[in-house]
């Protein structure tokens, strides 16, 4: 039985999970409040370092629930300190574009007229499938569609799309499952870069790396909502 209450309580008795109760609801409604003090409303307007000062409260609260010798009013004093620090950064943020762009980043154009960027492509630490799976979410099939695309501070992706004769053949971005790569060319058609977006008409059994990135992978070309003829035939 002591192995037991040993295993479940650890040095404690049962009566300080009441205790346990009481610092989880003080925690609780201390990090409701710093999170209202904050300003935020929602996990989609956070930005990094907003996230890592919810991640912060919620560590100062959870040290109030379980450690018995972390005084409560200890943890109050530290979440009452993040904050006034959060609003001081903020503060910061609003009078110094250098600060900003220290802490936060700032927003990445990865798309522009149907290619995607050379500073994106170089950057290997950046994985292609996210942005693609939330522009196919803004309805875009491919590239061509794309006049702009940014990555925001936030990590959400704003699309501006072409319209009418704006659009173009361009990339597919459907999923691997879906679209076919090729080192050769299968037929006589357009064909996309699938690491830059080069677009460009190619002869049936060719094979040829990207003259812009040179990568070696082509897909063909989505021409869905391209009416312009001169596009169409690769001009």
């Amino acid at each position: 039985m002591d192995t037991l209450q040993s295993f479940l309580l650890g040095e404690e008795h049962w009566t300080f999970l009441f205790e346990v109760m009481l610092r989880c609801l003080i925690g609780f409604i201390a990090v409701i409040i710093g999170i209202k003090l904050t300003g935020k409303r929602g996990v989609r307007q956070l930005s990094l370092f907003e996230i890592v000062i919810i991640l912060t409260l919620g560590s100062a609260a959870g040290d109030i629930a379980f450690y018995k010798d972390v005084g409560v009013l200890s943890a109050l004093t530290t979440i009452a300190t993040i904050v006034v620090l959060y609003r001081i950064v903020t503060y910061l943020l609003l009078k110094s574009r250098a600060v900003g762009k220290l802490i936060e980043g700032e927003p990445m154009t990865f798309i522009e007229d149907g290619r995607l960027t050379s500073s994106v492509i170089k950057n290997e630490n950046i994985s292609f499938d996210e942005f693609y799976m939330e522009m196919r979410q803004a309805g875009i099939e491919h590239l061509g569609q794309v006049r702009i695309a940014i990555l925001e501070v936030d990590g959400d992706v704003s699309v501006f799309k072409n319209k009418g004769d704006e659009i173009k053949p361009g990339l597919c971005i459907l999923p691997d499952s879906i679209r076919k790569l090729y080192k050769s060319f299968p037929h006589d058609g357009l064909y996309s870069c699938v690491n830059c977006g080069l677009t460009k008409m190619y002869q049936k059994g060719k094979s040829c790396k990207c003259p812009s990135c040179n990568h070696e992978k082509w897909s063909e070309s989505s021409t869905r909502d391209c009416t312009n003829k001169k596009f169409l035939a690769g001009e």
